[in-house]
């Protein structure tokens, strides 16, 4: 009797043959959520920093327009003494008992309001406009703030405009030096200089070097001081001088 053929047995799926499923990455996962996350985060940030960026456009603008009003209301105050209506006997005393802000810096404000029109104060802001009106008093010429800045004048190198309130503050401190008027000398005074100089004169030709004479005043008189190196005095004592 013939064997019935039977069909192979059908092999049976393993864990090794058998389709896994894909498994992600514990990086690549909280990577895709850190991303997310970002995307969100940097949408509020975004409009944060616009609206951050909004409010500082404002309160700069308003700041630039309140050191004017406050420089010309102080004027008003110091001007029609208002402060008197107020029992205060001086714009100082006033100032200090409202703890408004020193007297240095109200006038600063007030020179301002007084030497820089408005929309050139606003531009400069309160420091350098305050600089640049001092360095207009100080310079001969009958210039102003608004003409430096118009015919782009040079101030300590520099375009008015481009210059620093450092810049502005050295070169106003050398034109005042340059011209300051000289103090008038008594006769007494010019009398002494001239001695000084003539003694200056003699120790130089006797070659003594390093000798400086200085006219002092002393109770109402003048004397003279007369400086030299130790090694230069001996040179002095040797001379002979008929």
């Amino acid at each position: 009797m013939a064997r019935k053929k039977t069909a192979p047995p059908t092999k049976k799926a393993t864990p090794q043959t058998a389709k896994k499923p894909a498994i992600q990455s514990p990086k690549k996962t909280a990577l895709q959520t850190t991303r997310q996350e970002a995307v969100k985060v940097r949408e509020a940030d975004r409009k944060r920093a616009e609206s951050l960026l909004a409010l500082i456009g404002r309160r700069t603008a308003r700041i630039a327009e309140d050191f004017f009003d406050i420089g010309k209301a102080l004027r008003e105050l110091l001007q029609k003494k208002l402060y008197l209506a107020l029992g205060y006997t001086s714009f100082e005393e006033m100032l200090t008992a409202r703890k408004v802000m020193s007297l240095a810096q109200a006038k600063k404000l007030i020179q301002v309001v007084e030497a820089v029109p408005i929309e050139k104060a606003l531009a400069l802001g309160p420091e350098k406009a305050y600089a640049l009106a001092r360095y207009a008093a100080a310079t001969p010429e009958l210039d102003t703030p608004a003409s430096l800045l118009e015919q782009g004048a040079k101030v300590g190198g520099k375009r008015a405009d481009q210059a620093s309130v450092r810049d502005i503050e050295r070169a106003t401190r050398e034109t005042r030096a340059k011209t300051a008027p000289k103090p008038i000398q008594s006769a007494a005074e010019k009398a002494a200089a001239k001695t000084a100089r003539d003694l200056t004169s003699w120790l130089r030709k006797l070659k003594i070097k390093g000798a400086s004479v200085e006219p002092q005043k002393d109770k109402g008189a003048f004397r003279l001081v007369i400086s030299l190196p130790a090694d230069q005095a001996k040179t002095l004592l040797s001379l002979h001088i008929s």
